[in-house]
């Protein structure tokens, strides 16, 4: 868990650490990486590092996070400009996002901890579920599985492209990946279960 307060000094505590543990993983791996070498390469003190953050992995997920809000904030911007896509509404504006910075989930990757991202995405996906169960008249229950899938799919994608090197251009592979959904979605029964 992490604790951030909302004041200047905890918010320059915890970026200063985030980038101790950035420069860390460019030196070696994630899971060789303890308290005492984040504290003394952020040049901050053992009970700074335990005064906002649990674990270190809490650092990665407080980053998740932040990017997370980042990009929400960025998708309401884009759905106010244009409509977005029916079959599947944020691929192509979190691909736009995340192409201009990936920097956390390539650090997720790195550290083998790809669920950090899921768990954000789940969170968010899960916060509509109310409003939607009532504008869709279908189950919470429902949608919430709706939202597992979502997250695990987003997930999916986009650590492969990350992992890949994005190659493919965003609105390229958003556009690739619903004509690919659209060609093989009346063949494809039975295929996903």
């Amino acid at each position: 868990m992490y604790h951030i307060k909302d004041d200047q000094r905890a918010k320059r505590s915890a970026e200063t650490i985030y980038t101790a543990l950035v420069a860390l993983m460019d030196e070696r791996p994630f899971e060789t990486i303890k308290v005492s070498d984040i504290v003394e390469k952020g040049d901050v003190g053992r009970s700074t590092f335990y005064r906002n953050f649990d674990l270190i992995e809490d650092v990665l997920r407080w980053r998740c996070d932040c990017a997370m809000d980042a990009f929400t904030d960025y998708l309401m911007r884009y759905a106010q400009s244009q409509p977005l896509d029916t079959l599947m509404p944020i691929l192509k504006p979190m691909l736009r996002f995340f192409y201009l910075d990936s920097t956390i989930i390539e650090l997720l990757i790195a550290a083998k901890r790809i669920d950090i991202l899921q768990t954000a995405l789940q969170t968010r996906f899960e916060r509509r579920v109310p409003e939607r169960a009532i504008k869709l008249d279908v189950p919470e229950l429902h949608l919430k599985y709706g939202a597992v899938i979502r997250s695990y799919a987003a997930v999916g994608i986009l650590t492969h492209w990350v992992a890949t090197g994005k190659r493919e251009a965003p609105d390229m592979l958003a556009d690739g990946l619903r004509q690919s959904i659209n060609k093989t979605g009346s063949k494809a029964e039975g295929m996903l279960f």
